[in-house]
């Protein structure tokens, strides 16, 4: 169970920081919520209830830097993970945003930068869900990462690519 004070990485919210534990009545029952307040938008709140399953499995702690440091010198991040059909890469794309695996959405975030340079290099434009795809995979992990790394969330893509070992 999270705890009061706990950072945690609410779905597809980001970072947010357990307020409380708080019991409200809903139809004449009782039901036991966490108040979770996002970093990005202080005196925001989530009222996520505890008894709903579906609802807590979209909670997670956030990474150890020892755990995000193992991720980024991972062999995982060096596969190339671009999907040239564009339907499947768009059903692909937006499960893997709404999973939350953070070494799959640096693989996509990886994918999608690699794809952009090449469209750019035969000047082509870069298809707008693939951009849109890109920024939201990007805001994703930089909340979290910025975080873990006490760095400006701006500059946490620079920091990943920095960190992924070149091939």
């Amino acid at each position: 169970m999270h705890n009061i004070g706990d950072h945690v990485v609410y779905g597809i919210n980001g970072v947010c920081l357990v307020l409380e534990k708080q019991s409200q009545l809903r139809n004449g029952q009782p039901v036991e919520y966490l108040v979770l307040e996002p970093t990005e938008q202080p005196g925001a709140r989530y009222f996520v209830p505890t008894g709903n399953a579906l609802a807590m499995s979209k909670l997670r702690p956030i990474m150890t830097k020892e755990e995000l440091l193992a991720l980024l010198s991972s062999d995982l991040l060096k596969q190339d993970v671009w999907i040239p059909d564009e339907n499947q890469r768009k059903q692909a794309y937006r499960e893997l945003i709404n999973g939350g695996d953070r070494a799959a959405l640096i693989q996509m975030i990886c994918a999608l930068q690699r794809h952009k340079q090449v469209q750019f290099e035969a000047g082509r434009k870069f298809h707008q869900s693939d951009e849109n795809f890109l920024r939201d995979a990007q805001k994703l992990i930089s909340a979290e990462f910025s975080q873990i790394l006490g760095i400006p969330a701006q500059k946490v893509g620079e920091y990943i690519l920095s960190a992924i070992p070149k091939e």
